[in-house]
């Protein structure tokens, strides 16, 4: 099964890529399934763009269809919320019948990566753990039935720092990193290998192994794959590379989802 669990499109507001680009680039790489994770990002410093209108998405995620390739209807929920705005937030969620929801972090203290503050008197290994922190203090939030996998944790690797390697490894945020596993493995949630940082490696290898094998040795057991495409080039991003990286790990399985229920794959 040779799937890709995190793409946008221009339903996103960071994407100007068709929604059907992306599907003939999955059909061209011989894809069996791919699962569109629109962004929804409730009271989003970037503005109103992000709130996702979910009817509209629904009405065009209804028109695409493809002869090779399977395509599941998929959002990626912003949880880097204040908590009076969950219930909104569940109320969105629970107004679509999905096949697969992302719970991912954009901002810390409603700071972007992206924005030189983010990262400002902090060390990188500061910066993963205030962003890991996060992710689990959004997540705790949630109501567990709503959502599947957890997505990019090492997501400031993407940012505007002025680190060379900028790769997370698990001694950086150990504590961190191991109350979120501690959290949602008990639950059956998944963590996602998310490949989009692997683009600015150069010569570096890619990263993950270290909490991977971490996540493992806590109880995980499977893992979600995503390239965090907005453009039809990354899809499926070097997935050989992250699968390697998930069995050296130890990690037994990748999941592809229908209606929110896992279908289990052993790497």
């Amino acid at each position: 099964m040779r799937c890709d669990y995190h793409l946008h499109s221009s339903i996103s507001a960071d994407s100007p890529t068709d929604p059907f680009m992306q599907i003939r680039r999955a059909e061209a790489l011989g894809l069996d399934e791919i699962c569109f994770t629109e962004h929804l990002e409730l009271h989003f410093y970037r503005g109103e763009d992000w709130h996702l209108n979910l009817q509209d998405y629904k009405e065009r995620f209804a028109q695409l269809s493809s002869g090779k390739v399977k395509i599941k209807f998929g959002i990626e929920a912003g949880i880097a919320l204040k908590p009076e705005h969950f219930p909104e937030l569940e109320n969105e969620l629970r107004s679509m019948s999905w096949d697969f929801v992302l719970a991912s972090a954009h901002t810390v203290d409603n700071v972007d990566p992206f924005d030189p503050a983010f990262f400002a008197g902090k060390t990188l290994p500061q910066a993963f753990k205030d962003y890991i922190s996060t992710i689990l203090t959004g997540i705790k939030q949630l109501d567990p039935d709503l959502y599947c996998s957890v997505g990019h944790i090492d997501f400031p690797a993407k940012g505007v720092h002025s680190e060379r390697d900028s790769r997370l490894f698990y001694r950086y945020a150990p504590d961190e990193i191991d109350a979120l596993f501690k959290y949602i493995i008990p639950l059956g949630k998944c963590i996602e290998v998310n490949t989009a940082t692997y683009r600015s490696l150069g010569q570096l290898d890619p990263p993950g192994e270290d909490w991977l094998r971490r996540y493992v040795e806590l109880g995980g057991e499977f893992v979600t794959f995503g390239s965090d495409a907005h453009s039809p080039e990354y899809i499926a991003y070097r997935f050989d590379d992250a699968m390697e990286i998930a069995r050296r790990a130890g990690v037994k399985y990748y999941a592809t989802f229908d209606q929110m229920v896992p279908v289990f794959h052993r790497l």
